[in-house]
């Protein structure tokens, strides 16, 4: 896809893959819009293309603030050609040691917020006959690690409503719209050092964006509804649920 006044609305874009993310694709020449809530590491993440990216701070679990992204969104560049659901958080916590309150937090920002964010940008893609989404997924969808049941289960509902929403909206009525979850891999960010996990296996965030950047370009008519990951063996993204 030649990026050149395509529209790439970005969420959790504030820090790591989000922000890497936002700097590759404005590299490559698209006007990028990026959405979170810290307004000040939004800012830091536009502050190499500030002519291509534009920040706009809000709550993802919020409708009124997500109808602000995507009403502006469009009232900018008329159009939205690219969704990435990247935002997210982990909270882990063992499941009755926390208030229920803490353990749903997770659900609806990793899973209701990516939800919500495809309903509000579907219809125009719908209308045009164009789009791509990309809604972040993870290992731990099927890897349940012990504290993490809010993460795991947030991730695992992701990909089911990849597929689910894929099969509802697509080739053969909608060839060039292709819904796919991507799987980014161990990764240098903030939600990474949370989980407790082991840095040395973790890629640095901007080793994320040619990937994503693959299954953005995927052509009409492409993968439909698939889970994208890493296969070190190969050095490309393959499809998850054929392994």
């Amino acid at each position: 896809m030649d990026l050149d006044g395509k529209t790439i609305v970005i969420t959790g874009g504030s820090r790591g893959i989000g922000r890497a993310l936002a700097r590759g694709f404005a590299s490559d020449g698209a006007d990028v819009v990026i959405f979170g809530r810290n307004k000040k590491d939004l800012q830091e993440t536009a502050s190499a293309h500030a002519e291509k990216i534009i920040t706009i701070a809000g709550d993802i679990t919020v409708e009124a603030e997500v109808d602000r992204l995507f009403n502006n969104a469009n009232d900018r560049f008329g159009k939205i050609d690219v969704l990435i659901n990247n935002a997210g958080i982990i909270n882990k916590g063992a499941f009755v040691e926390r208030s229920f309150k803490n353990w749903e937090s997770v659900i609806r920002v990793n899973f209701i917020g990516l939800a919500m964010c495809t309903y509000k940008v579907l219809p125009g893609m719908m209308e045009r006959g164009h789009g791509r989404i990309i809604n972040l997924a993870s290992r731990a969808a099927e890897q349940c690690f012990t504290t993490w049941s809010a993460y795991s289960s947030s991730k695992a509902g992701v990909i089911s409503f990849t597929k689910t929403i894929a099969a509802e909206v697509g080739p053969p009525a909608y060839p060039d719209i292709l819904i796919n979850s991507l799987i980014p891999g161990p990764t240098k960010t903030e939600m990474f050092k949370k989980g407790g996990l082991d840095p040395s296996i973790a890629q640095d965030p901007q080793v994320v964006y040619p990937h994503t950047r693959f299954v953005v370009d995927l052509p009409p008519n492409g993968p439909h509804g698939k889970v994208f990951w890493n296969s070190k063996e190969y050095n490309i993204y393959e499809e998850f649920n054929d392994k």
